[in-house]
């Protein structure tokens, strides 16, 4: 397990590296700079917002199809591929989106903030944590909420990384 875990920080570390380099989606990336409503901070950001909130749900969803099939790992396949779908997606935003240095921020900051409201409720069900009956031991609950704050929380920073500080600037202040 710390193998998939090492090697799942080193991709994701060189994806953000390259990023400039990294294949992005050129059509998805063209028809949003084509939409005018895209060049709209809020709006764009809402939808990325939207975006991420659809990729979760979709990926939670699937993470169930393992308990149904004998296919052992399935489940790191499904995270494997939406990091990487994730990624290509805030990449393409990315790409597509010009703006100035604070309105990049305000999109990437709302667009993102999909992981960061997830990352607090981790936080509050983690700190809340109590045993359902008497001498329950509540370490393995506990260290599920906090994977899954470590989780949201790096979903939060990359994407915010990726759609702030690695796009195209206009040259409006």
């Amino acid at each position: 397990m710390l193998i998939f875990f090492l090697a799942g920080t080193v991709l994701v570390l060189v994806m953000i590296i390259f990023s400039r380099t990294l294949w992005v989606p050129r059509g998805m990336a063209e028809r949003l700079s084509k939409k005018k409503w895209f060049q709209n901070h809020w709006l764009s950001g809402g939808y990325l917002f939207g975006i991420n909130a659809l990729y979760f749900g979709t990926t939670l969803c699937l993470l169930f199809l393992p308990t149904f099939t004998n296919i052992p790992y399935l489940h790191l396949v499904l995270m494997f591929v939406a990091t990487i779908v994730s990624i290509l997606t805030w990449s393409a935003f990315s790409t597509a989106w010009t703006a100035s240095f604070k309105n990049r921020l305000k999109m990437s900051l709302t667009g993102s903030s999909f992981y960061l409201i997830l990352a607090l409720i981790m936080v509050i069900q983690w700190l809340s944590v109590k045993p359902l009956y008497p001498n329950e031991d509540t370490f393995m609950r506990a260290l599920g909420w906090m994977l899954g704050f470590f989780v949201s929380a790096v979903a939060f920073s990359i994407c915010f990384i990726i759609t702030a500080f690695l796009g195209k600037r206009s040259a409006r202040v």
